[in-house]
This record gives structure tokens, C-alpha cells and sequence, in this order.
């Protein structure tokens, strides 16, 4: 099974003509439609926040009604990723809770958090124990886990305050040091392709990189084989 990957789609956003959304929305389902992906994995932002809407969506929530009208005319799986501002409709939205647990296949499991503290960087007792629990108790060889912010050390950006997730030293033990193949992948940070990153037993890999329209910046997005493991680049130097 192939598994797409994307993030930060930031709809509704008035730094984006509707011309512009409205074309690059039906190349991404173009291309969706043509691949040999299985399943899609959303890792969040697919709304800008609200003082970034364009005056025609009143909330977020109104935004992700046209989110799922677009992902409505596809038949494979979607996995979302939620951010802290979306907790309040997310499950009733997007049809799954904010943190869960998937067996997409016989090879992969997915486990989506979405941060409670910190403004979206750091877990509550509660999430890591769920984060651990579920990576020990995994019923597949692999384990991918998603979040909207990244895996400190997924790619270039400098570790600092506030800027990739915090993982306390257990966590960090458990998702380093499995016996089982364990992923991490986020998003957020538009960032360039860079390769993935290893970290004993942990592949901590950025998911994929959309553009707003006055920006000049090419984009990808990322394609898990779940049987090899192997993390490929698709689109890459695309012109979102």
C-alpha cells in the first residue's frame, strides 16, 4: 500500500485568489486520482486561521466544509491531523477524533496527536501515555506517528523554544528505541525537501511543502510504501 502525504493546504486564505485555490485544489485531486496512492494522510492546516479568511467563511469550520467537498469525490482512505483552534468541530467534521490510533494495513499503523499545551507543541500527561501505549502495543511492524508540528531534528530548521514538538526522555526512549519501525512525520513549517532523518529506530521525516500565491516557492509532497518502509518525494519542484 502507497500512502500520500500532504499538509498545509491553508484554504479560505486571503493571501490566495479563489482562482488560484480553486486551480491548484484540482491539480492535487488530478494527480491524486491518477496515482498509485492507497490512502491519504492530511497532516493539518487545511484551513488558515480565522483573521486569514477571506470575509465569505465566518469560522475555520466553515472553511472545512469545502475541505470535504473536495475530498468527497475520492473512494480511498483519508487520515486527518488536527490542530489546538479546530478541537472544537474537529470529530464532527472530519469524522475522527483529534488523537487516534489506525491499523491501515497488515505492515502499518497510524497514530494521529494533536498537542493540548503550549499551543500545539507539547502533550498533556495523558496524550503521552497514549502515544506510548500505542506505539508498544502496535499489531503492525510499523508504526507512523502524525502531527501537525514536527519531530525535533525533522529537517534543518534550528531546535528552539516553541518550534518543534517537545518530547520528554521517555517518549523519546520509545520512539527511538522500538524494536518496531516507528515514523514520525509533521508539517507546518513549509519547509524545502529535505531527506528523512534517523534516529535509532525513528524515521522522523517533514511531510510536504504548499505555497500561497505571492510566494515564490516550489513545493512537494511526500509517498510511504508501507511494505519497504521506503519515503519517496512526489511532485517535487511542483509550482503550488
Amino acid at each position: 500500500m502507497r500512502l500520500l502525504i500532504f499538509s498545509d493546504l491553508h484554504l479560505c486564505d486571503k493571501r490566495n485568489s479563489v482562482e488560484y485555490e480553486r486551480r491548484r485544489m484540482a491539480m492535487l485531486a488530478e494527480w491524486i486520482l491518477s496515482s498509485s496512492a492507497d490512502a491519504v494522510l492530511n497532516l493539518g492546516d487545511a484551513v488558515s486561521r480565522r483573521e486569514w479568511l477571506r470575509p465569505e467563511y465566518a469560522s475555520e469550520a466553515d472553511g472545512y466544509d469545502q475541505y470535504l467537498r473536495w475530498r468527497g469525490q475520492f473512494t480511498i482512505p483519508f487520515v486527518e491531523c488536527a490542530v489546538d483552534r479546530e478541537f472544537s468541530f474537529f470529530a464532527e467534521k472530519l469524522g475522527q477524533e483529534p488523537d487516534s490510533f489506525r491499523v491501515l494495513d497488515r505492515y502499518l499503523s497510524i497514530v494521529t496527536v494533536a498537542p493540548k499545551e503550549a499551543y500545539g507543541h507539547r502533550f498533556s500527561p495523558e496524550q503521552l501515555d497514549f502515544l506510548e501505549e500505542s506505539v508498544r502495543r502496535c499489531p503492525t511492524p510499523k508504526v507512523l506517528i502524525a502531527s501537525h508540528v514536527p519531530y525535533p531534528g525533522s529537517c534543518s530548521r534550528p531546535i528552539a523554544p516553541g518550534i518543534f514538538l517537545e518530547i520528554p526522555e521517555p517518549l523519546r526512549r520509545t520512539v527511538e528505541e522500538s524494536s518496531k519501525d516507528v515514523y514520525w512525520c509533521g508539517g507546518h513549517f513549509h519547509w524545502p525537501e529535505e531527506p528523512p532523518r534517523k534516529f535509532g529506530s525513528l524515521t522522523a521525516f517533514y511531510g510536504a511543502r504548499f505555497n500561497f500565491e505571492c510566494k515564490d516557492k516550489l513545493g512537494y509532497l511526500r509517498m510511504l510504501d508501507t511494505v519497504s518502509g521506503e519515503i519517496s518525494t512526489a511532485l517535487s519542484g511542483f509550482d503550488w
